[in-house]
């Protein structure tokens, strides 16, 4: 989405209006430093619970169909209206006393209700760029004169306008929301893994093809989506280890301090709690490391 530069200062017509709202917003959230670290978070979570990786192995937002990119706007107004914890009134919000209706878009503009801008109402903008992990928030005045011209489209819904854009009061404005936890993972092969192989060997084959990635848990749990206790692949006496060890590699878990200090000696430092790797040795140093940690055969 093209960014244009807003003209809502102290002098525009709008700026009264905006500004109160956009302060209530900042308040209710806990102030803006609040608002501007929650609100990317808040669009991760509702992307990733529209995509639901764990059952269909989707990561990106291009892979959902029209209807489901709608579910997307939807959760994220459920998450706003949490964060807030403001009630809903005529429209989505009740933000201040002031009726306020929210609109989200994963492509290039908004579509406004006839009903909003009838009466020029207020209207919180969300945006999400999967593309490029970016997002935005902010307000506008659903003001006739900011929208396309003509009837809109069959629902009498109408976009903003390229000058419209210069009306909208930015809050967060191309913030980078968090990356797909699946980044970097070839999803062609992840999703044939998921068909072919049964569990340890798919857990075992995962990692001979991806050493030293780290990874969050959640995509052991989506490799793994048919197993009851997908957490027990991961460990040695019947998982994958077991396989493992054999090659001379290890796979180490955040959860445990051991696993984590072992793998910064290793050379991946700063492993979360929430996050796993596989390594095998480089050097003969590092073999002798790991052997007398009992993670690899003798």
């Amino acid at each position: 989405m093209r960014m244009y530069a807003s003209r809502v200062d102290a002098g525009h017509p709008d700026y009264v209006v905006l500004a109160k709202l956009r302060d209530a917003i900042a308040r209710e959230s806990g102030g803006m430093s609040a608002l501007l670290a929650r609100f990317p978070e808040l669009v991760r979570e509702a992307v990733d619970f529209v995509l639901d990786p764990v059952r269909t192995a989707r990561t990106r937002v291009s892979e959902l169909d029209n209807v489901e990119k709608t579910f997307i706007g939807l959760k994220l107004e459920h998450f706003v209206r949490d964060l807030l914890d403001v009630p809903k009134g005529l429209r989505d919000l009740v933000i201040d006393g002031v009726d306020v209706d929210i609109k989200n878009t994963v492509g290039t503009n908004w579509s406004i209700p006839e009903e909003t801008y009838r009466n020029s109402e207020a209207c919180l903008l969300m945006a999400v760029n999967d593309a490029k992990y970016t997002c935005s928030l902010g307000l506008i005045l659903a003001r006739p004169d900011h929208l396309h011209k003509g009837k809109g489209n069959r629902d009498s819904k109408r976009g903003i306008s390229a000058s419209g854009f210069e009306n909208i009061l930015w809050i967060v404005q191309d913030a980078q929301f968090p990356p797909a936890r699946f980044d970097g993972i070839d999803m062609a092969r992840f999703r044939e893994m998921r068909k072919t192989l049964a569990g340890n060997e798919r857990v075992a084959q995962f990692w001979r093809e991806n050493l030293r990635r780290v990874v969050h848990r959640d995509v052991m749990q989506t490799l793994l989506f048919d197993q009851h206790d997908y957490m027990k692949r991961l460990r040695a006496n019947g998982g994958a280890p077991d396989i493992l060890r054999l090659e001379g590699i290890a796979i180490l878990l955040g959860t445990y301090l051991v696993d984590r200090t072992l793998a910064a000696e290793l050379g991946v430092p700063g492993l979360k709690r929430d996050e796993i790797v596989a390594v095998s040795a480089r050097t003969p140093a590092e073999r002798d490391m790991m052997q007398r940690a009992a993670v690899i055969a003798v």
